[in-house]
């Protein structure tokens, strides 16, 4: 008994504790002072020490988040509720990840980040990412996708039912929403609703194992509708994707305003017409529908206006390119 108490009352330092847990000084301190997943006691010399109970949740912490679970969901929870957890991942974990995972994403940040990443994001795959709402939800009204990811800066049942809505008229069965602030009431609700929930701001790879997470969990709900016929997309050539759009309006505002040091307006015309074009997107998008028909002939336009607008967005990057402009 003696010797048991003993081992329950040593403590480590933070270099042991990384070895024991597989964990890095760096993250071990991020839990620890972010996510509050332990409370370390400090020795006269100022250095952290760690419990074997602080040793052992952090080393179920590091197994739950090689799964895909979110640190800043599971960070507070105590010993026995993350074994508990760690039993259930186990027990799913022969349920196979999708080859593919078509993405939408909506927000300020994480598109430009996405686009930024160079790196094999497999099996994500992003087909919409876009901060323009109007664009955002045409694309989405014509493409497939399997999850939506919204970022927004508070977490209100509103922000919820925008997410509900658009996964609705993607077709997708999983969301996930990143937000600044937000009620732990307004948390809870979303997460009963196939959405992750992540406090931000987050990295491309904390997105990578919330889709993943959200994937190895069960899921609760209806299996997600056909947005239409087969034949009916046959008929009408729609197939592939929405192309990703490679300037924002500001981006084309730039353009479209710079002076060139030569008498060449062609950035000015290319941008005007790559707004045009995102326009009529939008325009299509939401155009009134009579039937079934109709609704086709109008992804058909959107689709066919995408593509255009991508050819022109190429030529208007390497006219930039060419002339030296900056945007």
């Amino acid at each position: 008994m003696a010797q048991n108490m003993s081992k329950a009352n040593r403590h480590y330092g933070i270099g042991a504790v990384a070895k024991m847990t597989g964990l890095t000084d760096h993250t071990i301190r991020v839990w620890e002072r972010r996510y509050g997943a332990v409370e370390t006691q400090r020795l006269p010399n100022g250095h952290r020490v760690y419990s074997a109970a602080d040793v052992e949740k952090l080393g179920v912490l590091k197994r739950l988040t090689d799964q895909g679970l979110s640190i800043g969901q599971i960070a507070r929870n105590s010993v026995e509720q993350l074994r508990e957890q760690l039993g259930r991942v186990s027990d799913l974990s022969a349920t196979a990840v999708p080859e593919q995972i078509g993405l939408a994403v909506l927000g300020d940040n994480l598109p430009s980040q996405l686009g930024r990443h160079d790196r094999d994001l497999s099996p994500l795959d992003v087909r919409i990412a876009d901060s323009n709402r109007d664009r955002f939800a045409a694309d989405l009204g014509c493409q497939s996708v399997d999850l939506v990811i919204l970022e927004s800066p508070i977490l209100n049942t509103a922000t919820t039912e925008q997410l509900s809505d658009y996964m609705r008229n993607s077709g997708a069965d999983r969301g996930i929403i990143i937000y600044s602030f937000g009620r732990s009431r307004d948390v809870e609700l979303a997460r009963q609703s196939n959405v992750v929930v992540l406090r931000g701001p987050v990295d491309v790879d904390q997105v990578h194992a919330a889709v993943i997470q959200s994937f190895s969990q069960p899921f609760v709900g209806k299996p997600k509708p056909e947005k239409q016929s087969a034949d009916n997309a046959m008929e009408w050539g729609l197939a592939g994707r929405i192309a990703p759009r490679l300037f924002n309006q500001q981006q084309l505002a730039i353009l479209a305003n710079t002076s060139s040091a030569i008498d060449c307006e062609c950035p000015k015309h290319l941008a005007q017409l790559v707004s045009d074009l995102s326009a009529f997107e939008i325009y299509s998008a939401n155009c009134a529908n009579r039937d079934n028909d109709d609704a086709a002939l109008h992804r058909y336009l959107h689709q066919t206006t995408a593509k255009a607008r991508a050819l022109i967005e190429v030529a208007l990057e390497k006219v930039a390119d060419a002339e030296g402009l900056d945007y």
